[in-house]
């Protein structure tokens, strides 16, 4: 998520750490009021339809658009894309910003070592957002030979 700036140390810190959930979504508040507080509008409407071009290519988005729950499928991942753009581009103007706010959460939140395992078990399904989403993330975009 985060470039080095500085002293090189903040991403390396960090790495193959997770949050618990409740550690995930008070990060994440955190960072959507401070983009709030500099900007979170100016996306154009191209940017808008390339960010919905990404959700489509991937799948995001309903086949059948005259089903009753496609227009609130269509908004939420749209609200998603956006707010991932946003956080790129506040990561991208203040990166200083950004770690300072990964520390805070990993050291109140006593963030643990990712679980290298590729193996899914059903409990680990009961809490995807330490167990299941990074590793999935780990398993698809990260190098073979890490």
């Amino acid at each position: 998520m985060a470039s080095d700036q500085g002293n090189g140390t903040e991403d390396h810190e960090v790495q193959g750490l997770v949050l618990p959930a409740d550690g995930v979504e008070d990060l994440t508040d955190q960072l959507t009021q401070y983009m709030t507080e500099i900007e979170l509008g100016g996306l154009t409407d191209i940017m808008g339809q390339v960010l919905d071009d990404f959700l489509d290519q991937c799948g995001g988005m309903p086949e059948n658009l005259s089903d009753a729950s496609a227009f609130e499928l269509i908004t939420g991942a749209q609200l998603a894309v956006t707010l991932a753009y946003q956080v790129g581009r506040l990561e991208g103007r203040s990166p200083q910003i950004v770690n300072r706010l990964v520390q805070q959460a990993v050291e109140k939140w006593r963030a643990r070592t990712l679980v290298e395992s590729e193996n899914i078990s059903d409990a680990d399904l009961q809490n995807p957002k330490e167990l299941v989403y990074p590793r999935l993330r780990r398993m698809q975009f990260s190098d073979p030979e890490e």
